[in-house]
């Protein structure tokens, strides 16, 4: 009798071990995980929409302080949040800046009209000459440079510019018609700073007085070559140098030091003009005392690479020749240091 109860009891216990739960119970099931989700997510999503109001309200507060108005700081974030990156970084990084007003112009022309204005508060509507170009916006205008044309190299000029074209007036006889819908070579040097090319498409063309315009589309496709092996910087730094045809102790003893100033410098050379009436010669040699930065640099020898005689001065491109490692670093250091006042002197409107 006790073995037929407890065969029951196993039977009735198999019953319910594999039935399949009640709607009562997957109602249950379903409440108590929409709780539990509910518990976890809605602090985590509150936080996110938090932040983004609190960066979206720096965004716009940084915004006022540099004088734009609330519809230009809307255009502006709409596509800066997009970015992988803090959208305030826009007002201070001109190649983000200029990803932005790529994406305006190719998906909300209604806004371009407000671009010039903001490129002129952010002061991205000119560059310092040390700093390289980012896309053809940034090109001066009358720039002057050379249109290939089946590998013909014509003489053009940057005409003028918008936000979606570039301008090039044609200055010289092109080798035959230039079709709208072709796409052609510009190349150009910028003073200084580096020697630049791009390719684009001639969108249209017409006629200011007797030349040919060719309007282009803008692209942030350029190529840029550095002109110098190392950026020379712009100073104005007395120095006292003298010129020998070697550099041998009997030589450098019957030199005479004259005054000049050091018009510009980097690691590997300077160029130093005078008033003096001198006739230097390419190859022959300088030696230099001047200070930069608070070092003294004594005896500094260099080689005469170029001269320029003008109307009131005289101008040498000198190659240092003995120069040592500590020594170029003081120089990079000096230019680094003298690189970082200028562009925060340029962007708070100090400069020009």
């Amino acid at each position: 009798m006790e073995t037929q109860t407890a065969w029951d009891t196993l039977i009735e216990a198999s019953k319910y071990m594999f039935r399949g739960p009640t709607g009562r119970e997957i109602a249950l099931f379903l409440i108590i995980l929409g709780i539990t989700l509910a518990v976890i997510s809605i602090p985590y999503v509150w936080g996110k929409v938090s932040r983004i109001r609190e960066v979206e309200r720096a965004f716009f507060q940084r915004g006022r302080s540099l004088g734009l108005t609330d519809e230009e700081i809307q255009l502006l974030w709409t596509y800066a949040r997009k970015l992988p990156y803090d959208p305030q970084m826009i007002y201070e990084n001109k190649t983000l800046f200029e990803k932005v007003v790529s994406r305006i112009v190719r998906e909300n022309l209604v806004g371009v009209r407000l671009i010039p204005t903001i490129r002129a508060k952010l002061r991205f509507d000119t560059l310092p000459w040390f700093i390289p170009l980012t896309n053809t916006r940034d090109i001066d205008l009358y720039q002057t440079g050379k249109l290939d044309v089946d590998g013909v190299y014509v003489d053009a000029a940057v005409w003028d510019k918008t936000e979606t074209e570039l301008h090039i007036v044609v200055l010289g006889p092109l080798p035959r018609a230039v079709r709208v819908g072709e796409s052609l070579k510009f190349h150009f040097i910028r003073e200084n700073e580096g020697r630049y090319s791009f390719e684009s498409v001639v969108k249209d063309k017409y006629t200011e007085g007797d030349r040919l315009v060719l309007v282009f589309e803008h692209t942030e496709h350029l190529h840029r070559v550095q002109l110098r092996e190392s950026l020379r910087w712009k100073v104005n730094v007395p120095v006292e140098f003298a010129i020998a045809e070697d550099v041998t102790e009997e030589a450098l003893k019957e030199t005479m030091f004259m005054a000049g100033r050091i018009e510009d410098i980097s690691t590997k050379g300077v160029r130093i003009c005078t008033e003096d009436l001198i006739k230097p010669k390419e190859g022959h040699y300088v030696v230099m005392n001047f200070q930069l930065g608070g070092h003294r640099f004594e005896n500094l020898v260099g080689q005469i690479v170029n001269v320029r005689v003008l109307q009131t001065q005289t101008c040498m491109g000198v190659r240092f020749l003995k120069i040592s490692r500590q020594e170029e670093k003081i120089i990079d250091r000096y230019i680094m240091d003298e690189q970082r006042k200028l562009i925060k002197a340029y962007k708070v409107g100090e400069t020009e």
